[in-house]
């Protein structure tokens, strides 16, 4: 995105904010009867709490629940032809195109609402029952293929099927989560965007990662399959493997556990002692010292220091000095330098060779 297209994005955003959503919903039903408005209101939310079911409203007014939803569709129809008149539902119904317009035609639901800044549920619900007013916008269902999302009327969504099937594509290949830089490095060198690069800005592949309902961004910024372990963990292991794998060194489990709290992977809070349980167990971890463990792919082994320094020795394929052997060692595992010289002590297992070379008991 180029200066010019970031300073079009904030004045758009700003020039939304002004606008008082709620007024604005104050002011397309105020033609309507109490009784109408009553009904909008809470089928819409716009009474600030829970969007009520059919039947729940039927209940309250007296009313079948089929009646309740040809009063709300002929309400909604009408307010269609109304508001066209209205001037600050005529500057917001343009803001909302041009926005949409720009990200490539469609935008998910919740792309939508956080790109414009609105987290208080109140104005999300109004936000919604705007776009529903906006007959150049139409509802995209969420399915197998998309989030929750609006478009304008017509949108290609053939074409936005085969940009997922490109992606899906990608990132099977690629086998892993990758940054929004680094997929579209890739994306751009792929036979989908050669051929459909004037339609395929930067932004408009960012939002339609976001549409694609097979598409999730972990806590980390990176993109990869829904089902991907890395994008969507299942378990504590799995939490406690995402967030290790970005912080980059071996931990208490104490503080993995801090981690996964910080980073907000989902609802769920995480306790230390459920963390040290999985992770005691699960071999994608190795515990390097006391109650603190690394990654096994970070190439740590498990077993007690001495079986380490006969690993360090048979690797090398000849006597190391005991300098380098603590040095490797002490690669391998979390323990004192001291730890490492009691076990190299060991005469039933080590012996000395030359002035300072150690060796394997044959």
């Amino acid at each position: 995105m180029g200066i010019l297209d970031t300073i079009i994005d904030s004045h758009q955003k700003e020039s939304l904010q002004e606008f008082e959503l709620n007024i604005i919903i104050e002011r397309i039903l105020n033609p309507l009867k109490d009784r109408e408005k009553t009904i909008l209101s809470k089928r819409y939310g716009l009474d600030g709490k829970e969007v009520a079911t059919l039947k729940s409203v039927g209940e309250e007014q007296g009313l079948t629940r089929e009646r309740v939803r040809q009063i709300e569709k002929e309400l909604l129809k009408n307010l269609k032809r109304g508001v066209v008149e209205l001037e600050e539902f005529i500057s917001a119904r343009d803001l909302l195109i041009n926005t949409i317009s720009e990200h490539g035609g469609i935008m998910s639901e919740t792309s939508l609402t956080n790109y414009l800044g609105y987290t208080d549920p109140s104005d999300v619900q109004a936000l919604k029952f705007l776009l529903k007013l906006i007959a150049e916008l139409e509802e995209h269902g969420a399915d197998e293929h998309i989030k929750q999302s609006w478009g304008k009327i017509g949108f290609d969504k053939d074409f936005l099927h085969q940009f997922i099937i490109a992606t899906k594509d990608l990132l099977n290949n690629h086998g892993q989560p990758i940054s929004a830089d680094q997929f579209l490095e890739q994306f751009e060198k792929s036979d989908f965007f050669k051929t459909n690069e004037t339609r395929l800005t930067p932004k408009v592949v960012l939002n339609y990662l976001h549409t694609a309902e097979s598409v999730r961004k972990n806590p980390f910024g990176e993109y990869g399959l829904s089902h991907w372990n890395e994008i969507k963990p299942k378990d504590v292991g799995d939490k406690a493997y995402l967030v290790m794998k970005h912080h980059g060194k071996p931990e208490h489990y104490s503080t993995i556990t801090d981690l996964i709290n910080q980073n907000n992977i989902d609802s769920r809070k995480a306790y230390k002692e459920t963390v040290h349980n999985k992770l005691i167990k699960d071999k994608r971890f190795v515990l390097v010292g006391r109650g603190i463990y690394a990654l096994t792919e970070w190439g740590y082994q498990p077993g007690v220091v001495s079986d380490i320094i006969s690993e360090v020795i048979k690797d090398e394929g000849k006597p190391l000095s005991r300098d380098e052997i603590v040095k490797r060692v002490l690669e391998r595992r979390m323990v004192k330098k001291n730890t490492v010289l009691v076990g190299l002590s060991n005469k039933k297992l080590f012996k000395k060779v030359g002035k300072n070379l150690y060796d394997l008991v044959k």
